[in-house]
């Protein structure tokens, strides 16, 4: 099994887990190429890169020889950080999470009226949030978690989404985020293997529930 796999879902939202430990440019990448190859035009990628994650993971994907040409040709919204990579659309400054909250939105909704496909779905990917929620005060942090909620169950339209977390990012915080976005995702996914596989951890489909896969580096 691998990730392009579970995609295959009309509106469906994945959460992937992983630790500072793991290496995530490579398997990200590869994602992003096995959605292209199975889909093809019929999937329209859109990145969320928060505070210079997607930078982060492309030079570690080209340590080791990975073509990251195809976030030229992706849409990316860009929170926070300094260093664009790819094809960056609009860019969102660090404020406090109501201001976020409507630019991020307002991009978004921008991105998703100018594409208008017909036939075709939206790959959504979110990498680095958790560094967002580190810049947030508690009452902030439920609110976005609450957002998140209300954004998963209430799509108009085929949007798959994907969201990147580094757990470790959230041990320190006074509220158990963790487990609040486990309980909004109908699939939770756990790297292991320094990002080289995975295990589907949470599954409102019962025939994919304990699964595990491979992310190929190449």
């Amino acid at each position: 099994m691998e990730i392009d796999e579970i995609v295959n879902r009309e509106k469906i939202s994945v959460l992937i887990e992983y630790t500072s430990r793991d290496i995530i440019g490579p398997g990200l990448f590869r994602i992003l190429k096995s959605i292209k190859e199975k889909y093809g035009d019929d999937a329209i990628i859109i990145i969320t890169d928060f505070l210079d994650a997607l930078p982060i993971h492309k030079y570690q994907a080209e340590l080791i020889g990975i073509d990251t040409k195809i976030i030229d040709s992706s849409a990316i919204i860009k929170v926070g950080g300094r260093i664009s990579s790819g094809n960056v659309i609009y860019k969102i400054p660090i404020s406090s999470y109501p201001v976020y909250k409507t630019l991020y939105e307002e991009s978004l909704k921008k991105l998703l009226d100018g594409m208008n496909p017909r036939g075709k779905f939206f790959i959504n990917i979110q990498i680095g949030i958790e560094g967002l929620m580190n810049v947030f005060e508690r009452k902030e942090i439920m609110e976005q978690i609450h957002d998140i909620g209300e954004y998963i169950v209430t799509k108009d339209r085929d949007i798959r989404d994907i969201m990147f977390l580094n757990i470790d990012y959230l041990k320190s915080r006074s509220i158990d985020i963790l487990p609040m976005l486990r309980t909004i995702f109908p699939v939770v996914i756990r790297l292991m293997n320094d990002g080289r596989s995975f295990s589907i951890m949470k599954s409102v489909f019962p025939n994919i529930k304990g699964s595990v896969g491979t992310i190929k580096w190449e």
